[in-house]
C-alpha cells in the first residue's frame, strides 16, 4: 500500500462516492463533467485510492423491497469458537446471504455468527435458513424477521468542511 495524499479533486471525487452514482451507463463520465476533468482522470484517481487502500471497496446497495424481495430475516447462530471460520465461508457461500459477520456472543443463547437472508417470501427464507442449518451442522439458531425499513442510507465518511 503506498502512501495518498489526497488533493482537492481527489475530496471531491471521495464526496460523490459516498453518495448515490448516476444511474447511467457512465456514472464516472457524470463525475468527471461535474469536476471539469475527463472521465480516464476520475478513473485513474479511483484506481490510485483503491491501490493506496482509502477507498477499500465500491459497492450498490439495492433497496431490496422495491426490487421485490420483500422478506429479510436476521440469523443469529450458535456456533463453537473452533468452528466459526469454516461455518461463516458455508453460510457467506449461499448467494441469499448478504452480510455474514462475526460477534461476541449475544444474547441467553450467546449467538456468534450473525447472517442476513433475502427472499421473495417468508417460505423461500425459512427454506433457505434450513439449506444454511443442513449445510453447516448447526441447528442452534434464531431468526428475526424485519417488518419495515425505517433509514438505509450510506456511511458518510468525509464532508466538505
Amino acid at each position: 500500500m503506498s502512501i495518498f495524499d489526497p488533493d482537492s479533486i481527489d475530496k471531491s471525487i471521495l464526496l460523490i462516492l459516498q453518495g448515490d452514482l448516476d444511474d447511467s451507463v457512465q456514472p464516472y463520465l457524470k463525475i468527471a463533467q461535474r469536476l471539469g476533468i475527463s472521465e480516464a482522470e476520475v478513473l485513474e484517481r479511483v484506481k490510485r485510492m483503491l491501490d493506496s487502500g482509502v477507498i477499500r471497496r465500491l459497492g450498490a446497495m439495492i433497496r431490496h423491497i422495491e426490487a421485490g424481495i420483500g422478506f429479510n430475516g436476521m440469523v443469529v447462530w450458535v456456533v463453537g469458537p473452533d468452528r466459526v471460520d469454516e461455518v461463516g465461508r458455508v453460510f457467506a457461500s449461499f448467494q441469499e446471504v448478504t452480510h455474514c459477520y462475526e460477534r461476541p456472543p449475544f444474547g441467553k443463547k450467546k449467538a456468534n455468527l450473525f447472517t442476513m437472508v433475502h427472499a421473495d417470501s417468508e417460505i423461500a427464507c425459512m427454506d433457505i435458513i434450513r439449506k444454511m442449518s443442513e449445510a453447516s451442522g448447526i441447528d442452534a439458531y434464531e431468526i428475526l424477521f424485519s417488518e419495515r425499513e425505517l433509514k438505509k442510507v450510506s456511511m458518510t465518511y468525509f464532508d466538505e468542511d
